[in-house]
């Protein structure tokens, strides 16, 4: 069983030193290291991060991932998205933090270790399905229901994670919203060495004064790349003058590559592979205007906490959930690539209002998704799900 005392650990008074925390991820992308690196340093935690071997995509360096503590995992992927990890331990931590991927094969086992064992859970997830237009499953829904009723308190990613959450009978009052977020604080500081990069960017893609379009992130089916480049076209078919720049990679690359290769403006697209960690911030400083046409995620993010105008579906996605239309992005009427390519025009032909958009986006993303808030929401679950684990067993 966990123990439960209150040993005060004398190097950090604030720290009973064994109230340990796992917490279990399939690898520690760059964008999370920040997130982690506070939990370690100001949470009255410790924790201990099993992940599998940061591959190429996490952008993580040794000198980082030696700044946290942290157990390797084995990752069996077994067909499709679907994963099992194996190699964690629980027998000596008194909570369990795991992302709650529906893919993810191993966590009715390790969930139901530690129901055992007298551990919290907490579940942190963005809830909402994939493709929210689709129809669920029954088999699904039962599978999301077993485990979300296996875990003590839920993390959950903006108001709409929260929403669907709740749709599935999770006690409200044990969910702590979180939206999901990067040092978006650092990445605004920054903002001098990012317009700095922005200029040897301009000079190798020779744009000029063009306005630029761009997407950074990952190059995979559900982001829908392609039909950036389909709207983009249609754009340039009214006679608009812009270049499309797309950053990143994935299983799609090849297929958003034939796209643009198809495209009568293909010599405009241009494409800049992988983007090293620490060098995001030239590209958003270059763009003109993000574009996110689905399931748009920390880019989004990344993109408003440098000032720049997103162009975005309507979707309902917890990073999207704080564009306002003509406040602080600008929205298509509907998911179509017609509707999406009448809101990219928009923003050629309002360029000089994109400014004060980008600076409201700013605004907002620094007030609504800090790693403070994030901690504090973390924090807030581990706390409330230990205590719910203690008071079961009296």
């Amino acid at each position: 069983m966990a123990t439960t005392g209150s040993v005060i650990d004398p190097g950090n008074p604030t720290r009973p030193r064994n109230r340990k925390v796992a917490l279990l991820q399939r690898a520690i992308a760059h964008y999370r290291f920040p997130l982690f690196k506070k939990l370690t340093e100001d949470s009255t935690f410790d924790w201990t991060f099993y992940c599998g071997c940061n591959d190429i995509g996490t952008g993580l360096v040794s000198t980082e991932i030696h700044q946290l503590k942290t157990r390797p995992i084995r990752v069996y992927n077994l067909f499709g998205p679907v994963q099992y990890h194996a190699g964690v331990t629980l027998r000596e931590f008194n909570a369990l933090l795991l992302d709650l991927g529906w893919a993810l094969l191993s966590n009715p086992r390790y969930l139901l270790e530690a129901r055992l064992r007298g551990i919290a859970t907490i579940g942190w997830s963005k809830g909402i399905p994939q493709n929210p237009e689709k129809k669920e499953g029954s088999s699904k829904g039962m599978y999301q229901r077993l485990i979300v009723g296996m875990c003590d308190t839920i993390v959950a990613y903006g108001e709409i994670s929260r929403q669907f959450l709740v749709r599935l009978g999770f006690p409200e009052q044990r969910i702590f919203v979180a939206q999901n977020t990067i040092d978006t604080v650092r990445i605004a500081d920054e903002t001098p060495v990012s317009l700095e990069q922005k200029q040897s960017l301009a000079a190798g893609f020779g744009t000029g004064d063009r306005f630029i379009f761009g997407y950074l992130g990952s190059l995979i089916p559900r982001k829908r790349v392609e039909s950036i480049i389909e709207a983009y076209n249609i754009c340039r078919k009214r006679g608009a003058d812009a270049v499309l720049i797309i950053a990143g990679g994935g299983s799609s690359e090849a297929k958003v590559r034939t796209a643009a290769e198809a495209s009568p403006f293909a010599r405009d697209i241009h494409f800049a592979g992988r983007v090293p960690a620490g060098k995001e911030g030239g590209y958003f400083q270059l763009f003109d205007a993000y574009l996110s046409f689905a399931e748009g995620g920390v880019g989004v993010l990344e993109a408003m906490a440098n000032g720049r105008t997103v162009v975005s579906t309507p979707e309902k996605y917890p990073e999207t959930e704080l564009l306002m239309d003509g406040e602080n992005a600008l929205l298509a009427s509907d998911r179509t690539v017609e509707a999406f390519a009448d809101r990219m025009h928009s923003a050629l032909t309002h360029r000089k209002s994109l400014l004060a958009i980008g600076e409201s986006a700013r605004k907002c993303v620094l007030h609504e998704a800090t790693l403070e808030r994030m901690v504090a929401a973390i924090t807030s679950a581990v706390t409330a799900a230990i205590a719910r684990r203690r008071a079961s067993r009296t």
